[in-house]
């Protein structure tokens, strides 16, 4: 073989691998830390086998400074990002990274820039050395196979702690064929070290030999990542988002054809060639298509997309959804990425709490048994009144022999005399008038704006008249309802409700002692 064939095989095609793995590397994932530091890896090793290249074919007068200032600080540079990326991937020298990648990166350019300083160019390499020996200086040759070897054993043996200590059987597994990829490379530079040592192999043939080795390790590499992704791929992970996710995706175009959708939205729509026009199809809670909101959003007229819909499904059900859109610009084409939450769970949760909270404030304001106003709600309406400056009068109404209707009938005919009596105050009560039960046998009514004092009695009487001519019937009895009603007036009688019940209860005293069963007004 000539020695152009054998520059090829060894230094140009494996140049050319290494190019193709920083740039895969890079791609899969620009964010990742792990895989900047790989890919940086790739181009430290082109690098330096391009300065071999040039030194050997090309510009042999410049051997000296390509060798000191270019081949030699990329061996170093790559022994570092080699160890630098042993420590990432092993996860378990993260609390020291801090100061150890650093220091890995420092120690071995500082020691070999001391020796620049120091030293001659032509002291420190000299091309003209013949026989066998080396052309490097014993203190070059000497950092370059301690570090070589040195950090080789190192990221061996980091990589070695990270495999002890992992729990993970994918990553132990990945680890496990790093250790072996790396010890083999280690073992077969050695090999070659010695076959140079005893002459069985010339110089030349065992740069061949190294750079070799050095391709194989970045293919069995390439094999690894390929196989278990632990240089993830950004592109395969959001395919898989795409896939697995739970909401719906479709990807539409500017005219709504379906581009491309998720297993998700098929299951909702059909697959693409099934489904129906979803930008018609699809429609908010105000009546407009997604079609439409589209065309809006073109012409400026809405700013976004976004919005609420629901989907019959084919069993009868219905489904609701929470839309969101965005819109991804290229070149040639504008696209419509619409992402559908199932809301249906969260809705029907807003829906129950909606009606449990209309439940608790029907029991906080509202008497359970005849479904009147409580003495709470009262109070609030009053308060409201008052504070508007609303003039309304307050009739305050007592069941006359209430106790006499328990005590001979029991109480469950009690109560259904009091539902009774509920059911005549709401037929006799005008539109605006709030009724309320404040317990017992009392009731309560207000009545904004009334008509003016010296007619409210005649008023209030008219309003309450049909309640002695509705009697309760239990069983062949028929009970004549007899009450004892008074009425006070805001903000004549009094400025609080206090005043105001102390009032139209000082009235209602005064019916009884007159015999009860009719009307009194409070005369302040």
């Amino acid at each position: 073989m000539n020695e152009i064939s054998l520059d090829f095989l060894t230094i140009l095609l494996p140049s050319y691998v290494y190019f193709y793995m920083a740039i895969t590397l890079y791609v899969r994932n620009r964010k990742s830390p792990h895989n900047r530091v790989a890919s940086l890896l790739m181009l430290s090793l082109l690098s330096y086998f391009m300065g071999e290249y040039i030194k050997s074919t090309l510009y042999n007068a410049y051997e000296v400074p390509i060798v000191l200032y270019w081949n030699a600080p990329m061996l170093l540079l790559t022994i570092s990002l080699l160890i630098h990326l042993c420590l990432q991937i092993s996860g378990t020298l993260s609390k020291l990274a801090r100061w150890l990648i650093p220091a890995v990166y420092g120690l071995p350019f500082t020691l070999y820039a001391t020796l620049l300083a120091s030293y001659a160019d032509r002291a420190l390499y000299n091309p003209e050395v013949t026989g066998g020996g080396s052309p490097l200086h014993p203190l070059i040759l000497a950092l370059a196979v301690s570090f070589v070897g040195g950090y080789i054993l190192s990221s061996v043996l980091i990589l070695t702690i990270g495999w002890r200590r992992s729990r993970n059987p994918r990553q132990r597994k990945v680890l496990q064929l790093l250790l072996l990829s790396l010890m083999t490379m280690f073992g077969w530079f050695v090999l070659v070290t010695v076959l140079l040592q005893y002459g069985i192999t010339t110089s030349p043939e065992s740069m061949a030999l190294y750079f070799s080795g050095c391709l194989l390790w970045v293919l069995a590499l390439r094999t690894i990542v390929n196989k278990y992704d632990f240089l993830p791929d950004y592109r395969q992970l959001f395919h898989t988002l795409f896939e697995s996710g739970p909401n719906a995706i479709i990807l539409l175009d500017k005219l709504g054809a379906v581009k491309e959708m998720n297993p998700r939205a098929a299951i909702l729509f059909g697959s693409e060639r099934e489904a129906a026009d979803p930008a018609s199809s699809l429609r908010f809670e105000d009546g407009t298509t997604l079609r439409e909101r589209m065309q809006d959003r073109k012409s400026g007229k809405r700013p976004q997309v976004d919005g609420e819909l629901r989907i019959e499904t084919p069993e009868g059900g219905r489904t609701e959804f929470l839309v969101h859109a965005d819109v991804l610009q290229g070149i040639d084409e504008e696209l419509l990425v619409l992402h559908l939450t199932d809301v249906t769970r969260l809705k029907e949760a807003e829906r129950r709490l909606a009606e449990s909270e209309q439940r608790y404030r029907q029991l906080a304001h509202h008497d359970t048994l005849t479904g009147l106003h409580n003495r709470m709600a009262i109070n609030e309406e009053a308060d409201n009144l008052m504070k508007r400056g609303r003039r309304f009068a307050l009739v305050l109404i007592d069941l006359d022999n209430f106790k006499w209707i328990n005590d001979t009938f029991g109480h469950v005919a009690g109560d259904n005399f009091l539902v009774h009596i509920s059911s005549c105050l709401r037929r006799a009560s005008g539109p605006n008038d709030m009724l309320g039960r404040l317990g017992g046998d009392e009731f309560i009514i207000l009545i904004p704006d009334p008509v003016r004092t010296e007619a409210l009695l005649g008023d209030i009487s008219v309003r309450l008249g049909p309640l002695g001519q509705q009697p309760f019937q239990i069983g062949q009895e028929r009970i004549t309802i007899s009450y004892s009603a008074g009425v006070s007036e805001f903000p004549s009688d009094g400025m609080s409700l206090t005043d105001l019940l102390r009032g139209a209860d000082e009235a209602m005293y005064r019916v009884k002692r007159n015999g009860k069963n009719g009307i009194s007004v409070y005369a302040s």
